[in-house]
């Protein structure tokens, strides 16, 4: 009996251990490589959806200010008359969003369900062109885009 245990071949426990720690070294490589892969993703995910975001809103801005009529400047206030939101608008910023005399510009869904937030809407203007400033980012990140326009208004 002896003998038959004796020639029984197998692993160590010195060769077992080892290769417990080579797979678990193996095993952080592979979660590190991930979480960096996962971070990237998410990064650039943003900046697409920030990109976008500004985009829209770009459109959307230039669309209202080309139709603006009666456009007047008060103490650095610009309002005019909308054919979509009525008399005496002006486009602000509130709680991150575009709006046109108090009527939000983009529904919520544009702005990423709050991820992304409106941080400077500047107009100017001068006869018969706007400029706008446009910043749009990340509410709680460091992801941001920006835009400047010119929209030529149709009805000075």
């Amino acid at each position: 009996m002896r003998r038959k245990l004796a020639d029984e071949s197998g692993f160590t426990l010195v060769e077992l251990l080892a290769a417990v720690v080579i797979l678990m070294l193996l095993g952080l490589i592979l979660n590190s490589g991930l979480q960096m892969a996962v971070h990237s993703y998410q990064t650039m995910t943003a900046q697409s959806e920030t990109e976008l975001l500004l985009s829209t809103l770009a459109d959307a801005v230039t669309d209202e200010l080309r139709y603006a009529d009666d456009v007047t400047e008060q103490n650095g206030v610009i309002t005019y008359t909308s054919a979509s939101f009525g008399e005496g608008i002006s486009l602000t910023v509130s709680d991150g969003q575009a709006v046109a005399g108090g009527k939000k510009l983009l529904p919520d869904g544009a702005y990423g369900k709050g991820r992304y937030v409106v941080d400077v809407l500047e107009i100017s203007y001068a006869e018969p062109n706007f400029k706008v400033h446009l910043e749009v980012k990340e509410k709680d990140g460091t992801i941001s885009a920006a835009a400047d326009l010119t929209v030529g208004c149709l009805n000075p």
